[in-house]
């Protein structure tokens, strides 16, 4: 059985990151005057969903979670393409290189260099879309100038990599390939409703355009270079736009999408994450007892101030309840939250000991539990660290650490009876 490589997911992550802002910046291009979108009235404008650019860009990454894992040898061709209007890495670029690639600036400049925007749908004859990749991959010039656009791909959870291994598998070679990106709104700006449409911007600076497949992409290009585009008579064949606008899908999906939802399952993920990092989960107390912690150490090396003063020789017993020159006044308390006569312990506590820090040595297992448990004590409570406990002289919960001159005072309760626990 073939194992299904993994795309690099800080690779997804950063290209994604990156596709707002560059779809914007595409749209952003000027278009001939023929085809400029007018402004929107102020009712339209009125009728934009609020925060609808930071949505869609959260939409964006969520789409990119899902569609991470690709087909065999798709992990360098993936990245190869252009997905939400990003120009992705190829894949005979390494180091310093790749970096300077992928840089946000450098994508910025690619595009705002293209001459000429080819737009396409994968409803085309696959011989044209072949032979058009390999017309400009073979030629730098064009490799240089051009760019084929494509506006979505289908609205399904395999939409988008079987979109990216159709366009791969047109490509002349894993090497060599035409620079391909999804870009919905460069088909708005351009009002562009059938393919193919070559729009080309030749010396003198005056974008024009060609209809339809029937001069060839190169004859196209010196169509227009020699004043003969035409945006509205047809040369040749012409085929639907098959792929979805993606704008379109994205704001639907916005105005259903449950955002609180959303928020609560990933702040319930990073507590979970937090939970099973911080703790030690130290046994309950049993039968109690009071006693005291001297938390000197033994300093492992010479340690200098920035002007050569010793501070602190290598070997030499430090003492940090007297080292500083004002003295230790916070007490701390350790207990275990799910024992609920822990709980009414540290309820008592912290009634009379000041400037306290709670710790449980095993946080709650949800939010909601921690929630809960803050409110009953009316006091933050902060996970536990490991190794915490030996730098604080406990082997046991509920305890209260307190400072008594050079030591620690350390009450740990002996556990109550059945019959009186709370």
């Amino acid at each position: 059985m073939i194992t299904t490589p993994v795309v690099d997911q800080q690779q997804v992550a950063a290209i994604v990151q990156r596709s707002d802002s560059i779809m914007q910046n595409a749209g952003k291009q000027t278009a001939p005057a023929w085809l400029r979108v007018p402004k929107k009235t102020a009712a339209e404008t009125e009728m934009a969903v609020p925060g609808s650019d930071v949505q869609a860009n959260n939409i964006l990454q969520r789409y990119a979670q899902q569609y991470a894992p690709q087909s065999a040898s798709a992990a360098q061709q993936w990245l190869r393409t252009r997905v939400n209007g990003v120009p992705v890495v190829p894949p005979n670029l390494h180091g310093k290189a790749l970096q300077e690639y992928v840089d946000h600036t450098l994508m910025a400049k690619e595009e705002n260099a293209a001459k000429t925007l080819v737009f396409i749908s994968m409803d085309m004859p696959k011989a044209i879309l072949r032979k058009w990749f390999a017309e400009v991959a073979d030629n730098r010039h064009l490799f240089e100038t051009t760019v084929f656009v494509l506006r979505g791909w289908p609205d399904n959870p395999e939409g988008l990599p079987e979109t990216v291994s159709k366009i791969n598998r047109l490509m002349p070679s894993a090497k060599k390939a035409a620079n391909v990106e999804i870009n919905p709104i460069l088909f708005t700006d351009h009002k562009v409703n059938i393919v193919p449409v070559i729009i080309h911007q030749p010396g003198n600076g005056a974008w024009s355009v060609i209809v339809g497949d029937g001069d060839g992409l190169r004859g196209a290009i010196k169509a227009i270079n020699q004043g003969k585009g035409s945006p509205t008579k047809i040369h040749g064949h012409t085929w639907r736009v098959a792929e979805p606008n993606m704008i379109s899908i994205f704001e639907q999906k916005i105005k259903t999408f449950n955002w609180k939802k959303t928020v609560e399952q990933a702040k319930e993920r990073g507590w979970e994450k937090m939970s099973t990092r911080l703790g030690d989960a130290l046994p309950d107390s049993l039968h109690g007892k009071s006693y005291t912690y001297n938390p000197s150490v033994i300093a492992t090396a010479t340690i200098r101030m920035p002007n050569g003063k010793v501070l602190v020789r290598k070997g030499q017993e430090i003492n940090p309840l007297t080292a500083f020159p004002f003295p230790w006044t916070q007490s701390y308390i350790v207990f275990n939250p799910a024992q609920a006569w822990q709980v009414a312990q540290v309820q008592a506590w912290e009634s009379t000991v000041p400037n306290v820090v709670i710790m449980a040595s095993e946080l709650p297992k949800t939010l909601q539990g921690e929630d809960r448990l803050v409110t009953a004590l009316q006091h933050p409570v902060y996970g536990f660290y490991p190794h915490l406990a030996h730098r604080l002289g406990i082997n046991r919960v509920p305890a209260l650490i307190q400072p008594d001159h050079d030591v620690l005072a350390i009450t740990v309760p002996k556990e109550p009876l059945p019959g009186a626990k709370q």
